[in-house]
């Protein structure tokens, strides 16, 4: 990729996502499975880590829970109930709590193995990691996006930028396409017009293929 586009993306990411999420309204409360997940993390992440949810730069929820809290990107992605939790954990000091009250526990060896490569899963549903790096895909440091997270009804969460950085990278063809409606966005005057421009991209963001992005968007905003 030639340097102007990637500095282009990373414009578009920093700047204009940064005021896409401040259209967007966000819950004030976390409610549903997600608020149940995060009941559950208290006992079964932060009690064994040695923290409390009030720890706010020493772990973050990680990948796209923070996603759930925008009603508009729920409608959008036809979000239901989230999956699972992950969070992220980076402190060696942490990690060496845990250590100590699996063996307290008598539970060492059965979590021995994920623990080494840096996974905690007490549950199919709950499970911590020391670093935020998912596969084949250049993200920012962990201990960037620890910097760069932010607390909704009293957990930290990952921003909304680094999950768009990440989301943008997982697709190709959609990352062009978004990319596009983005520069349209930054380009573009009318309120109304921008709030369709929005509705755009998070459905493209939110679609699991990538056949037919490039049309779609021609489709609905006539982007050249």
């Amino acid at each position: 990729m030639k340097l102007l586009e990637i500095y282009l993306k990373e414009v578009l990411i920093n700047e204009v996502w940064s005021e896409i999420e401040e259209s967007l309204q966000i819950d004030e409360a976390i409610t549903g499975k997600l608020s149940s997940l995060l009941k559950q993390a208290d006992k079964l992440i932060f009690e064994p880590f040695g923290i409390t949810k009030d720890d706010y730069k020493k772990y973050l929820v990680s990948g796209s829970g923070r996603l759930h809290l925008y009603p508009a990107i729920r409608k959008a992605f036809e979000l239901t109930e989230p999956g699972d939790l992950d969070l992220v954990i980076p402190g060696e000091q942490e990690w060496a709590n845990l250590k100590k009250y699996l063996q307290k526990n008598d539970t060492w060896e059965k979590h021995k193995s994920n623990y080494e490569k840096g996974i905690y899963r007490p549950t199919g549903e709950i499970e911590a990691f020391k670093a935020w790096d998912p596969p084949g895909i250049s993200v920012a440091s962990t201990d960037q996006i620890l910097a760069n997270s932010s607390v909704v009804d009293g957990y930290s969460f990952m921003s909304f930028k680094d999950i768009v950085d990440y989301k943008m990278k997982l697709s190709r063809p959609k990352e062009e396409a978004i990319t596009k409606l983005l520069l349209k966005y930054r380009n573009e005057s009318s309120s109304e017009a921008k709030e369709k421009i929005i509705d755009g991209i998070l459905k493209l963001v939110g679609k699991e293929d990538t056949e037919g992005n490039e049309q779609a968007v021609k489709d609905l905003f006539a982007t050249d």
